[in-house]
């Protein structure tokens, strides 16, 4: 049985979720890993066996509220696909001109919300993704978008938008392959340098933040010859000598803020340890 949100309204009102959705949570449950993933690969909601996706959002919150790895891995690069889909149908380069590097900090961004799902000082912002998944993409996105037309042009204003397609959108080729190594267990890590480490890692720049993200806390590859392969390279539409070196500038960003001296070349393997 789906575990209840705790997010409150303005109103003090809990967020609770469609019936319809949490009895396909209900389902999905009690079905193994490989069909999950088939099913979260389904584009359309009209198809059988689609997993909408606030029932991929639950499931990927419980899997890592069980620390259970593999579930994590695998379902998080359909998810980031199937809103990256949704970002390219809902920002153009004709309509903005970055609309590839907004595309890539929004999915960024996004991807924290899942590695501070949990942590004191949660907000539980993604109680809402679990209950209207399409409201909920829309308001976390339109900030970056804002901002972005306006550095452009302070005189463009946003265009109102409406879920009332988001649902239609058909996902482009999905990836489900990422690096085998992940982290270990969550029971054996030193919780309050776990804490520290997050905080550094969002005051870092959003380019950064969103490599070391993608590959310390998911453990996505720098970068793959294999197409069917996600990596951080891919996710991010750039090299993986551009993804090293946001890595190494990140990481000697937070050496610094741990004041840890005298790193070696084995400092991603340490800092994957530790994350």
């Amino acid at each position: 049985m789906a575990q209840p949100l705790t997010k409150t309204k303005r109103n003090g009102a809990l967020y609770a979720r469609p019936a319809d959705i949490d009895a396909i949570i209900d389902e999905a449950e009690r079905e193994d890993l490989e069909t999950l993933v088939r099913r979260a690969r389904i584009p359309r909601r009209s198809s059988p066996g689609f997993l909408p996706l606030e029932s991929l959002v639950y499931i990927i919150r419980d899997a890592r509220r069980r620390n259970d790895q593999k579930t994590m891995s695998d379902l998080m690069p359909v998810l980031l696909v199937r809103c990256e889909a949704i970002l390219k149908a809902k920002i153009t380069a004709d309509d903005l001109p970055s609309a590839q590097e907004v595309t890539e900090e929004i999915l960024g961004e996004f991807a924290v919300l899942f590695a501070e799902d949990g942590q004191p000082g949660s907000t539980n912002a993604l109680d809402f993704f679990e209950c209207r998944f399409n409201a909920a993409f829309r308001t976390f996105r339109l900030p970056y978008i804002k901002r972005e037309r306006d550095r452009i042009d302070p005189l463009v204003s946003v265009p109102p938008q409406t879920d009332s397609s988001d649902d239609d959108v058909t996902d482009e080729d999905f990836f489900a392959q990422i690096s085998g190594a992940f982290r270990i267990p969550e029971n054996q890590i030193d919780h309050v340098l776990r804490n520290r480490l997050l905080a550094a890692i969002n005051r870092l720049p959003a380019d950064q933040r969103k490599a070391l993200t993608l590959y310390y806390y998911y453990g996505f590859p720098e970068e793959s010859d294999d197409p069917s392969v996600t990596s951080v390279a891919s996710i991010c539409g750039v090299t993986g000598r551009t993804i090293r070196n946001r890595l190494s500038r990140g990481v000697a960003t937070l050496s610094k803020h741990f004041n840890q001296k005298g790193r070696t070349a084995n400092e991603h393997n340490e800092l994957r340890d530790t994350a």
